[in-house]
Parts: C-alpha cells; sequence; structure tokens
C-alpha cells in the first residue's frame, strides 16, 4: 500500500480549516517559504503538484513548447481535491519572483473536513480573496499578514454549516451535450475501475471535460458532485478547473508527473476525454448523465456519503 493511500486526506481536523501558500511572489527572490503546511496531506499537496508536477514539466520544456506554439493556458485555475468527508479547495495563479522569472505559479489552499462539493461552496470565496491579497501583497510580512487574518476569520467561524444548501443552477443547454458525453466518459472508464477496489488507488487516471458554465465555481461544483454522487467515495478525485469555459481535468487516484500537462495546455492538443459508441452499456450511461445534469440544474443533488457503489 502506497504511502499516498494511506495518509491522504486522513489527517484530524477537528472542525477547522487549513491554509497554506506556496509557489512563486515578487517578493522572493526564489520559492516563498512555505506558509500553513501542517498536515500530511498539505505537504502532499505541496510536493505532488508543485515540487513533482509542476516542476517537472517546467524543467522538461513541455511548457516552454506549448508557449512557443501558442497552445499553452495561463495560470489562472481552481481546484479541488476531495475523498470522502474531507478535501482541499485551492487556486493556482500566475506569478513570478523577485528576479522576473515567471515559470512557476503561486498557489494558495485550503483543507477542510467537508466533502469537495460543500468545500467550493463554503470557501471558494474566501480562497480567491486571499489569492488577491497575496498577489498585490508589496511584501513577504504583508503576505504572510494576509494569510494569518484570513485564519483567524476562519477559525472564527470554524462552526459553519456543513450541510450546503442545494440551490437551482444556472446551467446552458448548449453544454448539456458534451457535459452529457463527458459523464459517459467517466462512467465508461472510471466506473469500470472503482468496482475493483481498494488496489487501484496506487494508478491514476486522467480525464479531460468540457466546462459546464463561465463561472468557474459553477463548473467545479458540476463535476465534484458528479465523481461524488456516482463514485466511490473512498477513492480521491482531483477536479481542476481553468478559466471560464476552459477545460476540466480529471485526476483519479494517486497522479503521476505527468498528468500536470494539462495545467496548461488547451484542447487543441490534449483533447476531451471521447466516449466509447462499443459499449453495451451507452445507453443507460447516457440515461444517468442525463438524470444529474437535471438534478444539479434544479440544485436537487443528493450525498448519500456512500457513492453509486457503497462503502469498501
Amino acid at each position: 500500500m502506497s504511502r499516498f493511500r494511506k495518509m491522504f486526506l486522513r489527517d484530524r481536523l477537528n472542525q477547522t480549516a487549513q491554509l497554506a501558500g506556496f509557489g512563486k511572489h515578487p517578493a522572493w527572490d526564489d520559492h516563498i517559504d512555505d506558509i500553513g503546511l501542517t498536515t500530511e496531506t498539505l505537504v502532499a499537496v505541496r510536493q505532488i503538484l508543485y515540487s513533482e508536477g509542476i516542476a517537472s514539466q517546467v524543467s522538461s520544456g513541455a511548457w516552454s513548447r506549448l508557449e512557443e506554439s501558442g497552445q499553452a493556458l495561463k495560470f489562472d485555475h481552481r481546484f479541488v481535491w476531495s475523498r470522502e468527508a474531507k478535501s482541499v479547495i485551492g487556486g493556482i495563479w500566475a506569478s513570478r519572483d523577485g528576479k522576473g522569472r515567471t515559470h512557476f505559479p503561486l498557489i494558495v489552499c485550503l483543507q477542510s473536513a467537508v466533502n469537495g462539493w460543500r468545500a467550493i461552496r463554503s470557501f471558494l470565496e474566501p480562497v480567491d480573496q486571499l489569492g488577491i491579497l497575496c498577489q498585490v501583497a508589496k511584501d513577504q510580512q504583508k503576505l504572510r499578514d494576509s494569510f494569518g487574518d484570513t485564519q483567524r476569520r476562519l477559525t472564527r467561524i470554524a462552526g459553519w454549516d456543513s450541510d450546503g444548501e442545494t440551490r437551482p443552477n444556472d446551467l446552458s443547454k448548449q453544454q448539456a451535450c458534451a457535459a452529457i458525453n463527458g459523464m459517459i466518459a467517466l462512467s465508461q472508464r472510471l466506473g469500470k475501475r472503482s468496482k475493483h477496489g481498494a488496489r487501484n488507488l496506487d494508478k491514476s487516471l486522467h480525464f479531460r471535460l468540457p466546462a459546464v458554465s463561465a463561472r468557474t465555481q459553477e463548473s467545479l461544483e458540476f463535476w465534484a458532485g458528479y465523481l461524488e454522487t456516482q463514485f466511490n467515495p473512498r477513492f480521491p478525485y482531483l477536479t481542476i478547473a481553468s478559466g471560464g469555459f476552459g477545460p476540466i481535468d480529471i485526476i483519479a487516484g494517486e497522479p503521476k508527473v505527468n498528468d500536470f500537462f494539462c495545467l496548461r495546455a488547451t484542447e487543441s492538443c490534449l483533447p476531451l476525454t471521447p466516449v466509447s459508441s462499443a459499449d453495451k452499456h451507452l445507453a443507460d450511461a447516457r440515461l444517468e448523465a442525463t438524470v444529474y445534469w437535471r438534478s444539479f440544474g434544479l440544485g436537487a443533488i443528493e450525498f448519500s456519503g456512500k457513492g453509486r457503489f457503497g462503502h469498501w
């Protein structure tokens, strides 16, 4: 059993929310001094996402080639990494260090004891606000103060309403076909995989899916909700949204370094995950996807805590 599988999102938070930050900022000549890495999970997020994932793409020159060909997305992402009733939500912004180098971003994230869908609703806004404060901070102390002030505000509201009342969503009918195909593609590959049990946590699957809204929060809610209501909740899912109608990337299982190529790859060089028309259960998968699309639009999705396959 891998270390990731044993510890990731298994920390005891006691209904607190813990902020962390890392990456590049003009107040530091190189990588900033890490802030708030107080849990094993947050340390793992930095290691897997930043020190291994992003760093490997920078050092290999993969993203430089995308930039040269005009096929590179800007760093302007929001993500949620969930497993059962715990999650990490965060933002990734283009940045630079004090020497003007722009290859690495600034990352702010927050770990909480609520599932990914509810974390998006409860914490995406304060994460976004903190990201803005960090970008305008002129010195190291101002940036640290911004983290400290936000952390204290979160501590004062530690008894947040984690029930996360549902609400109607403004989904565009033009996105319905693409979103339904994306759900079918997930079901065809991830549904079969989830049934095989915990041994598959040690390997990853990557999916590229469409946004359902120009609002990043709504797209994150849609795909996080689909994963958490349809598949085994003990499986770790990293859902990453680029800005506007940019693509949604989902990494299920323990990520590999090459999985993070997607962060800056446009759809022209990394297309959406296709549907297999040879699947004999295609009609059933389409019906399930359509039901979820309608339920989400009405604000009527439900979380049983068991996913479609129940607890392992």
